[in-house]
């Protein structure tokens, strides 16, 4: 199945996003699972999933998103 172009853009665009805005030395002294967390809603943008990742409750983990830059609800 291909995505349409429009879309794939837009996820392209949401990634740049996260990643620019991102406080990498605060991600950077995270531990482990909590930091890989981060890193794949920084990539995939899924919170569902990293959410998960993280271990954490739904409120801690956004609470983290926000301290390294990258949550804008």
């Amino acid at each position: 199945m291909t995505l349409p172009a429009w879309y794939v853009e837009r996820e392209e665009e949401a990634r740049r996003v996260r990643r620019g805005s991102a406080d990498w030395r605060f991600i950077e002294g995270l531990p482990p699972r909590l930091k890989a967390a981060v890193l794949i809603f920084i990539e995939l943008g899924d919170l569902r999933l990293a959410h998960r990742v993280a271990g954490t409750t739904l409120e801690e983990f956004i609470d983290t998103l926000r301290e390294a830059g990258v949550w804008t609800p």
